[in-house]
């Protein structure tokens, strides 16, 4: 089986280098971010290659204001959204990453039909900036009680998001943690759907 150390929660308390090393010495082979941004991309690409780590995903920035989780489906926020796309893509492709996980952010219910041609409208503007790489775009659903307000909790909603875009790069990060939280199946879930995860 092969995993990766999720930085973000694990040995947090150090700077991000020696999270990366103490990764290392406990034997992974591999490393996820949620914000890798206080190491320039080509210092976070060389520590990694020197601790003989490689650098999965990492996660577009949360926004500008307090309480925001992602913009990339928050109305009236679309410049701001379109620039931690951008900055996110642009890491990934310096630091080697594979995949960006580009968070959608809270949206309350009266905007939720706005939310998704938002979302729809900035998944597009990221397919185009990975467009003819491997870089993988994933949309993950947060479940209600650890991200109250965000834009989707059920697997069923990223799925429909990804296949109303056709962005060939767009993929569903199934977090089964997520996934148990919001009583899915997640054998069923890999079985209908293994293509888009």
């Amino acid at each position: 089986m092969k995993v990766s150390a999720n930085l973000g929660f694990l040995w947090s308390h150090l700077p991000l280098p020696e999270r990366i090393d103490a990764a290392a010495r406990a034997g992974f082979r591999a490393v996820e971010l949620h914000q890798p941004f206080e190491m320039t991309a080509t210092d976070l690409r060389r520590h990694c290659q020197g601790a003989g780590v490689k650098l999965l995903g990492i996660n577009t920035g949360k926004g500008s204001r307090s309480g925001d989780n992602g913009l990339l489906a928050v109305p009236g926020r679309e410049a701001e959204a379109r620039g931690l796309i951008d900055q996110a893509v642009s890491y990934a492709f310096e630091a080697g990453a594979t995949g960006v996980h580009l968070m959608a952010g809270l949206v309350g219910p009266a905007d939720r039909a706005l939310g998704r041609s938002v979302l729809l409208d900035n998944l597009a503007f990221a397919g185009g900036l990975a467009q003819g790489t491997d870089l993988t775009l994933l949309l993950e659903p947060l479940n209600p009680v650890d991200a109250p307000g965000y834009f989707y909790s059920q697997s069923a909603e990223a799925i429909e998001i990804i296949e109303a875009a056709s962005v060939p790069n767009a993929k569903l990060m199934l977090d089964l943690y997520h996934v148990g939280m919001v009583g899915d199946d997640p054998l069923a879930l890999i079985d209908r759907h293994l293509g888009l995860i």
